[in-house]
């Protein structure tokens, strides 16, 4: 099998694209190492698992004089959170319909990786400290999302979303002077984006039904308050205890949104209001005690839809 591999096919069958022009063809040893050579390949990176393509293709180098290219070779990579896949199984399932196309974000493609918002940067930082070596290993998907996270954490302005819900009726009496009805929060809590988000707090604001529930909580950066029914009482202005401190939103500043979230071969979806402020389509923001995420659609009717990225 080595001294007399196989480089070429003869195929009768009309090829769906050049029909019966050729019945000669290439087989993958041949064909990839003649292309290598004509486009001046001096170095291989490939599966250990293409040794014998090293051999097979070292033979005819010999035979044409040439030099072959120096070779490395890397173990088999898995990701726990894919489990085994191919991409003969993945054509099969969006051809069934399981999944809409390459990049559902659902599936370990480069295209699904990329719009979920994903930086080509971060994926070459993984593999340069990841390196070469033959061990087969598996990895988190979470090793990978923090390449990602250092990427883009300077450069992300920061929004709020609020996850189910619930309006509650600000009472500001017991508590005179304040802020008042406009405050600013940094678009970025360190600095490194300039600006500011301005907020219009009027009668009403939201938080997730969770927090209300607890009763004595602090909305982040704005005041202490109890939560009683549907109603709040400002308690104080400045922190004034340890009670938990929650992401809030006035209720004229949020829009209905729906964050999608890849989990195995499911997609788990949850409703919230999403900061109304400076949005744009296709832009990745940082939720707020939630994580980043991509803006995939902002309608001008009806919910935005954002996609999950990571923590």
């Amino acid at each position: 099998a080595l001294r007399d591999w196989p480089a070429l096919r003869i195929q009768y069958a009309p090829h769906p694209m050049v029909g019966e022009r050729y019945k000669v063809w290439p087989l993958l040893d041949f064909q990839s190492a003649i292309e290598d050579h004509e486009q001046g390949i001096t170095h291989i990176v490939r599966g250990k698992d293409l040794m014998d393509s090293t051999r097979k293709q070292t033979l005819l180098y010999e035979h044409f004089g040439w030099a072959y290219p120096e070779t490395l070779y890397w173990g088999r990579v898995k990701v726990h959170e894919f489990g085994g896949f191919s991409t003969s199984g993945m054509r099969a399932s969006i051809e069934a319909g399981e999944y809409s196309g390459w990049d559902d974000a659902r599936l370990p493609t480069l295209k699904a990786l990329q719009r979920r918002g994903f930086r080509a940067q971060s994926l070459l930082d993984f593999w340069i400290d990841l390196g070469l070596t033959q061990k087969d290993i598996s990895i988190s998907m979470q090793t990978i999302e923090s390449f990602n996270a250092k990427r883009i954490d300077a450069l992300t302005e920061r929004r709020s979303f609020v996850r189910d819900p619930v309006m509650l009726a600000l009472d500001r009496s017991s508590a005179p002077g304040g802020p008042g009805s406009q405050i600013t929060i940094p678009k970025h809590p360190g600095g490194t984006i300039e600006g500011f988000r301005e907020w219009s707090v009027g009668k009403s604001v939201a938080v997730q039904s969770a927090d209300a529930a607890a009763g004595s909580i602090r909305l982040k950066e704005y005041a202490d308050i109890e939560a009683s029914g549907e109603s709040a009482a400002v308690g104080s202005w400045d922190r004034s205890d340890d009670r938990p401190v929650v992401h809030w939103l006035p209720a004229s500043m949020g829009r209905d949104a729906v964050l999608h979230r890849p989990e195995g071969g499911r997609m788990v979806s949850e409703s919230g209001l999403l900061e109304d402020f400076e949005l744009e389509a296709g832009e990745i923001y940082q939720l707020e005690r939630v994580g980043f995420a991509k803006l995939d659609e902002l309608p001008e009717k009806g919910p935005a839809s954002l996609l999950w990225l990571h923590g």
